[in-house]
């Protein structure tokens, strides 16, 4: 998570902060599923499936599944590694007849394109404490 945080950063993207908190990514376990992406037992990758209610302070009108923490380590990217975690969070949230909610900070327009190019629905951009989030949805 850092090595992309990092990486992001470089890019001008301030998606996340560094250094990552450890006890945080293990609180977000609880009652959730975190994925780690194996290559030759080298770990290039990494997000997290959990149940919600609400966005920050953006309320949905139904409990859904979030995906988030998508993070893949530079050398890997650009391989069709994220459409492919995209289309199964989206298969695992159909699975058990939710919707699947994401976002991504609204500044980040690559991501943004790239979440629309994979099906997902635009909702909106709202404010978090000092930034905007775009929020997007399968269902």
């Amino acid at each position: 998570m850092n090595e992309v945080t990092l990486n992001l950063q470089e890019k001008g993207i301030d998606q996340w902060e560094y250094p990552w908190d450890n006890n945080k990514i293990i609180n977000q376990l609880k009652n959730n599923f975190l994925y780690v992406l194996l290559v030759e037992e080298e770990m290039i990758g990494t997000f997290c499936i959990y149940d919600i209610d609400h966005i920050n302070e953006f309320s949905l009108d139904e409990k859904g599944k979030y995906l988030s923490q998508i993070a893949i380590l530079p050398k890997f990217q650009g391989r069709n590694i994220g459409s492919a975690i995209t289309k199964f969070a989206c298969f695992f949230a159909k699975g058990l007849d939710k919707t699947l909610f994401l976002d991504c900070w609204a500044g980040n327009e690559k991501l943004k394109q790239f979440y629309s190019r994979n099906g997902l629905e635009y909702i909106g951009d709202f404010p978090e404490e000092n930034y905007f989030v775009s929020i997007f949805k399968y269902s």
